[in-house]
């Protein structure tokens, strides 16, 4: 491969950034298609109990209505897949089975109008009597359910005895939302006796597989389509209920139904991250060595979530402690708390960034505790192996990213005394964390097609996999640019298709780790065919002339990649340092992060510029998770309150400081062919525990109960005050 031609690592254009910026890529919410219907949904006022009656007769005489569906005559679906590989639903019981009410919000009417705003007026005309019975929305008004214990090692409590300098403390995060700029859209409709969708989705083959089985159907008669998604953040990957229902109700009319849900209806129905409560209990040398760890966790689940130890999900916090950090006495132990919610979902960096949160708050206490610095309390417990597996890493840098990030943020200069640093009538506080996210990949095929115009070669990528707006259009792109030696301009994508070539979820930052070596490995396929039609080794001839030479108008070739050919005997894992700086204005309460350097070790870059933005991006997030995000329900009602993007508090571009990220040089070649790991969710993970950290340090309080809001803090001065 010329090496002058290699584009892989550097920086590069949006490849999709033309048809974003002109309004040409289309999302499921665009899609217009002749004789269109559109949804609306009527969502239950009542949090637990039942439906009673269900009065349409006022949204029947409203303009326009086609067809309102209820539980009474929804009509059968197959049961739904939850958790078997193939697919997701949010909810095994399929939408409107029923009476039965489980969270405020559930739908209990669809009405299928002319107009959206028909749709509307008619499904706000049903008049609908509850039965309700009392509920519980939060989690510490309920009793928990024991998951199976997770593996442990050593003998923890023996050691926690024994240990010199021991700490046990309780971290608490609320329910958080994905809230992604696009909202839940799809487009149903039936092409004789086939099944055609566009959704805003995460997995095409999830969706074509859950709706084959609920309309007993073949998977090839039914197609999905998503080539544009606007962010999930992981809210996209069940086959959510408004899809369904919009495939009922287009068949039922026979002619497309467009369901787009209302930002409040995702807020209420999508699921969301699960409020936590994490006790971790740490002993240690008085060094600082860790000789024992305990984590104990409460995450919420939905009371129709069936018993907690077959719910394909629960909030995995225990994931990184039980690998981080060298410590040979470990237990976790998690609780399910069934809870009157929509039930929880997958929200970027799912159990590490809840999971870090706590762990690495505790370990900040820790060095408080012992007079250490916290970075070297960190170097002191460094793993070169995961503690849980015992498997080296085939690619390990976290030393590397502490030191070059302490130096970046100029960590030498803190004064470690809580209060000691000012700046005006401001307290500046600096904290770090660790960030991790394991490198995950699946089994993918890309095909890839080499082809000939008047202007030369050009090649056409094609895979089921879905862009959610980070980058994989312009990662393929540069993969097969560089393999073929072609202008970036000459190749073209061809994504969210769920007749191209199969692709796992896009979630777990795994996609680009997934399809870009099965790109690569196409595009090596197409270079040793076509270079054996040279006259001799040495020869240099353009790919249109291997092709006109071979009689061929095209050539293609599949690339896979197998999750299965990974090497077993190592581990393989991203890592990353966060630090921060705050400012702390006393008699406010007031937090603001000022700056945030991160240096990060996630194998090949395939694109610095993509990797820039989801770098950012994920430390973004973390400050909202931080500071700002809390879906909060009324404990008698069960009703969520500012559930839109007025009341759910995001950050906004006054919130966010100057950020400054890198990342180390460093392939992993065990991983894939390119050595890349994704880098969509590491970002997030440790910026909570490392802004919890910079305002103890500013303020000498210590919060544990996110977000860290001027009223938390407020109060915890207040309490040191009257000590």
């Amino acid at each position: 491969m010329a090496t002058a031609n290699r584009r892989i690592g550097g920086p590069g254009e949006r490849v999709d950034a033309g048809l974003k910026v002109t309004g040409q890529a289309r999302y499921a919410a665009d899609v217009v298609l002749p004789n269109l219907a559109h949804a609306a949904y009527l969502g239950s006022a009542i949090a637990s109990g039942r439906v009673l009656t269900i009065d349409t007769t006022g949204a029947e005489q409203a303009g326009g209505v086609l067809l309102i569906l209820t539980h009474h005559n929804r009509g059968p679906l197959g049961d739904l897949p939850n958790g078997d590989g193939t697919a997701l639903a949010p909810d095994p019981r399929p939408p409107l089975a029923d009476a039965r009410v489980h969270y405020h919000g559930q739908f209990v009417a669809m009405v299928v109008a002319e107009s959206p705003e028909q749709a509307a007026h008619a499904a706000s005309r049903i008049e609908v009597t509850y039965e309700p019975v009392p509920c519980v929305v939060d989690i510490d008004d309920a009793e928990a359910l024991r998951l199976a214990e997770n593996p442990g090692r050593g003998d923890w409590a023996a050691a926690l005895r024994a240990a010199p300098v021991a700490l046990d403390v309780l971290y608490s995060s609320p329910v958080q939302h994905p809230c992604p700029l696009e909202p839940h859209a799809t487009v149903a409709h039936w092409v004789g006796h086939d099944l055609v969708v566009y959704d805003s989705t995460q997995w095409v083959l999830g969706d074509r597989a859950l709706l084959a089985r609920a309309f007993g159907l073949a998977d090839d008669r039914v197609q999905i389509f998503a080539p544009f998604v606007g962010g999930s953040f992981g809210s996209k990957v069940c086959t959510a209920a408004h899809t369904l229902l919009a495939a009922v109700a287009a068949r039922r009319l026979g002619r497309p139904v467009k369901s787009v849900l209302r930002r409040e209806q995702v807020l209420a129905t999508i699921g969301p991250r699960a409020a936590t409560r994490q006790r971790i209990q740490l002993a240690a040398e008085r060094d600082g060595r860790l000789v024992a760890l305990r984590h104990h966790t409460r995450s919420h689940c939905a009371v129709n979530s069936g018993f907690p130890d077959r719910d394909p999900f629960h909030e995995p916090t225990s994931s990184v402690t039980r690998m981080l950090y060298a410590c040979p006495n470990y237990e976790a132990v998690h609780d399910v708390v069934p809870l009157h919610l929509m039930k929880p979902g997958w929200m970027r960096a799912p159990g590490e960034a809840t999971g870090l949160w706590a762990l690495e708050g505790a370990m900040d206490e820790l060095a408080c505790q012992l007079g250490v610095d916290p970075l070297e309390l960190r170097l002191r417990n460094h793993s070169a192996r995961n503690a849980h597996t015992g498997k080296p890493y085939a690619g390990e840098h976290l030393r590397e990213c502490y030191e070059r990030g302490a130096e970046r943020f100029g960590w030498a200069r803190r004064d470690p005394r809580p209060r000691s640093m000012r700046e005006g009538d401001a307290f500046v506080g600096w904290g770090l964390a660790t960030a991790t996210h394991p490198g995950n990949s699946d089994d993918a095929s890309v095909r890839v097609r080499l082809d000939c115009d008047s202007r030369g070669a050009y090649a056409i990528v094609a895979t089921a996999g879905v862009d959610l707006g980070t980058g994989l259009y312009t990662a393929l792109a540069v993969v097969v640019a560089d393999a073929l030696e072609l202008p970036l301009a000459r190749v073209h994508v061809e994504l969210g298709d769920s007749r191209l070539p199969p692709a796992p979820v896009t979630g777990g930052s795994n996609l680009t780790a997934s399809l870009a070596p099965a790109a690569r490995a196409a595009c090596l396929q197409l270079r040793r065919r076509l270079l054996g039609f040279r006259r001799d080794p040495d020869e240099v001839a353009a790919w249109g002339e291997l092709l006109a030479r071979a009689g061929l108008g095209h050539i293609e070739a599949i690339g896979a990649t197998e999750s299965r050919a990974v090497p077993e005997q190592y581990a393989y894992q991203s890592f990353g340092a966060q630090f921060v700086e705050v400012r702390v204005v006393p008699e406010l309460g007031q937090v603001r992060v000022t700056r945030v350097v991160g240096v990060f070790d996630v194998g090949q870059v395939v694109n610095a510029t993509a990797t820039r933005n989801q770098l950012i991006g994920g430390i973004v997030f973390g400050l909202g998770q931080t500071l700002l995000e809390q879906l909060v329900h009324d404990p008698a009602r069960g009703v969520p309150v500012g559930a839109d993007l007025s009341g759910y508090l995001l950050p906004v571009h006054a919130d966010v400081p100057d950020i400054d990220v890198s990342w180390l040089d460093a392939p992993d070649p065990a991983f894939n062919s390119l050595g890349c790991r994704g880098a969509g969710e590491i970002g997030i993970t440790g910026v909570a525990a490392a802004i919890a950290s910079a305002v103890h340090h500013a303020t000498g309080i210590r919060v544990r109960d996110l977000p860290i809001t001027p009223e938390r803090l407020l109060a915890g001065m207040a309490g040191e005050r009257e000590k």
